[in-house]
């Protein structure tokens, strides 16, 4: 009996070892379906459309497989670390259960690291001169979108560098991101406020030494290259040695075409060799990079006081750039018809002109020259090309010189860019499109206009009615135009008095801003009158604490006003909606800004106000520093000193800015 007892235990112990391993493989067949149920709780991959993601770089294969519950997962991949497009597999046995490729966050290239290569593939992936798909295309969209944005590359180049953790999911700080920037000119409008417009965003601006975008007008000396007019291979030169080191770039066509815009109404070369190399060049610059370019149709007349002209010269070319010339239309309108159209009024007779014939060919070889220029850039760029924006210089509401140019251009533009009236405001309008993609596109806006003058053009410099102006601002920096109820800023615009006085009007603007202050609604204020002194005297008078607004602009054309002031409040917005870190560097700039719009806008034009009185509306208020739960701060001590003019014209001050 024993021995039959130790024959049966036997039999079960064989049975047991026989039995056992397929009872546990069954087992692992039945809870081992899929590669989401064995993730480990103590790390965050996810399952989702055939991809595993949340994997960290530089994970290996050891590190990896403890990522999951199970010893049937396998995974292959072409280096030490596993990496985006690697494969992970659940198996049974030789039988591949399910399949998932890996998507490392910022690995665009499959290594399993993140280097400059990977900032770079984003980079050019986002401006479309490379090509990133599925798995790839998922790591590189970092910020948490479904298309790939500038957010995206300048998080994985800093994690690159060590300034922010990407997989920490960290708050990324913009402040510092650098913006190389190649003005129109030297004038304050082109440098002095575009800096304070992009400190006020934490931006910071590289620009190229003054000598080689400097203007010298007749009896103020040259610059450093034998010229009145800036250094285009030098500014090249400047270019190339800034490109690894910036996040963007602003750059006038002008500038890097003709030396500055004063010159590009001049200069009348017929060979066009050296424009359209450097024109390949920068399109080459945009193709690698963040680029937004901005240009000019070329004006009625020249400048004063460069070249030789003189005011009646001035004032002869401007009546008769405005004669009306026959509106080409469809196949009709062409770069050579409209050139061939300079010399012809709408009737084809030839347009009278009191200037020696030598000079009218020049100018009018000017305007041909600047035309081929925008025409090759439109063409070449293509639609590679990032947003740009092309001002009409000093224009009129009528038909003109202008028209055709501007018809054709407007054609060629398609929707990567725009035009309208005004010049002087472009660089600013490129930096605050810089703030919008960066912090917080598409901000709400609530227009509202007293007088009644919107729907005319506002001055006789403009080709658009007012309202339409105000609206291509906005919109080309991504407002988006709403009601008042559904907005987060609001213009206010005042406009020419349609019936009542002036003062009506502006004490009816000043009635909403101080509701607008009171309700905590930031608010910007552009003065399209043309008529100074009584909007700004009744600031005075009402105490308006300034500093409180987010843009003001009354200066020159309308087309700069308007763009001044907007840019100004987009910027802003931008910026204390969508930045993680409000910085006192970037609340000095704001000071900076506003300080210098008031100083130089009110100040040289009226001069009823004194630099003392407005220092004091502006120091006695306080500046918005935060929207998320609405902060005010005081704007602390602002003071001016140095003022100077150094185009030797008034309405060109400048002068140095300090906020403690």
């Amino acid at each position: 009996m024993k021995v039959r007892m130790k024959s049966k235990v036997v039999i079960y112990v064989l049975i047991l070892v026989l039995v056992m391993p397929m009872l546990t493989f069954s087992a692992n067949c039945v809870t081992e379906t899929s590669i989401s149920s064995l993730i480990s709780s103590n790390n965050e991959c996810t399952v989702s459309g055939g991809y595993l993601l949340g994997v960290e770089s530089g994970i290996t294969t050891t590190e990896f497989l403890t990522y999951f519950e199970s010893s049937n997962i396998t995974v292959s991949n072409k280096s030490e670390y596993v990496g985006t497009g690697s494969v992970i597999r659940l198996m049974n046995g030789s039988t591949v259960i399910e399949e998932l490729r890996v998507v490392v966050d910022g690995d665009t290239n499959g290594d399993g690291e993140i280097n400059a290569i990977d900032y770079l593939r984003i980079k050019r992936a986002f401006l479309g001169s490379y090509t990133l798909s599925g798995e790839f295309l998922l790591s590189g969209c970092v910020s948490g979108g479904a298309d790939l944005s500038a957010k995206d590359y300048l998080i994985v180049k800093r994690h690159f560098l060590g300034t922010y953790d990407l997989y920490g999911r960290g708050n990324l700080d913009y402040n510092g991101t650098k913006i190389a920037y190649v003005p129109i000119d030297d004038r304050p409008v082109n440098v002095d406020r575009v800096k304070y417009l992009a400190e006020s965003a934490g931006f910071e601006l590289l620009m190229p030494d003054a000598d080689l975008y400097s203007t010298k007008l007749d009896g103020t000396g040259t610059n450093l290259n034998g010229t009145k007019y800036g250094d285009r291979d030098g500014l090249k030169d400047w270019l190339e040695t800034v490109d690894g080191d910036c996040d963007y770039f602003v750059i006038s066509l002008d500038q890097m075409m003709s030396g500055g815009l004063v010159n590009s109404r001049v200069q009348n070369n017929t060979d066009l060799s050296e424009e359209y190399e450097i024109i390949d060049y920068l399109i080459e610059l945009n193709n690698n990079n963040k680029v937004y370019f901005f240009d000019t149709v070329m004006r009625l007349a020249s400048t004063l006081n460069y070249n030789g002209y003189v005011g009646d010269e001035y004032t002869i070319l401007r009546n008769y750039g405005r004669v009306a010339r026959k509106t080409l239309n469809g196949a009709d309108l062409t770069i050579e018809k409209i050139i061939a159209g300079y010399k012809y009024d709408i009737n084809g007779g030839v347009i009278p002109c009191s200037l020696p014939t030598e000079e009218l060919d020049a100018y009018l070889a000017a305007r041909a020259r600047k035309l081929k220029i925008i025409d090759y850039f439109l063409t070449t760029g293509g639609d590679d090309l990032n947003y740009f924006y092309i001002g009409v210089d000093d224009s009129s509401p009528t038909t003109t010189i202008q028209t055709n140019e501007i018809n054709y251009i407007k054609r060629k533009i398609k929707d990567n860019g725009i035009l309208f009236a005004g010049c002087d405001e472009l660089g600013m309008m490129c930096i605050a499109r810089h703030a919008t993609e960066i912090y917080r596109q598409h901000i709400p806006v609530a227009v509202k206009y007293f007088g009644g003058g919107e729907n005319m053009a506002a001055d006789s410099f403009d080709i658009d009615t007012l309202k339409n102006n105000v609206e291509d601002h906005l919109t080309s920096i991504r407002a988006v135009i709403t009601t008042p109820d559904k907005a987060s800023m609001e213009v206010l615009v005042l406009t020419k008095p349609k019936s009542l006085s002036l003062s009506t009007y502006s004490n009816q603007l000043l009635d909403r801003l101080e509701l607008n202050i009171k309700n905590k609604i930031p608010t910007v204020v552009i003065d399209a009158s043309t008529q100074l002194g009584t909007l700004q005297g009744l600031m005075k008078s009402r105490e308006i604490p300034l500093s409180t607004l987010i843009g003001y602009s009354s200066w020159n054309t309308v087309g700069n006003a308007i763009g001044i002031a907007v840019s100004q409040g987009m910027t802003r917005m931008a910026y204390l909606e969508g930045s993680k870190n409000i910085s006192s560097e970037s609340t000095i700039g704001f000071m900076k800004s506003m300080t210098f719009a008031y100083i130089k806008d009110i100040n040289y034009k009226i001069g009823n106000l004194s630099k003392t009185e407005l220092l004091t509306l502006i120091n006695g208020s306080q500046a918005i520093i935060s929207l998320h739960n609405y902060k005010t701060a005081s704007a602390g001590i602002v003071t001016i000193s140095a003022y100077r003019y150094p185009w030797k014209r008034s309405f060109e001050a400048t002068f140095d800015i300090w906020v403690k």
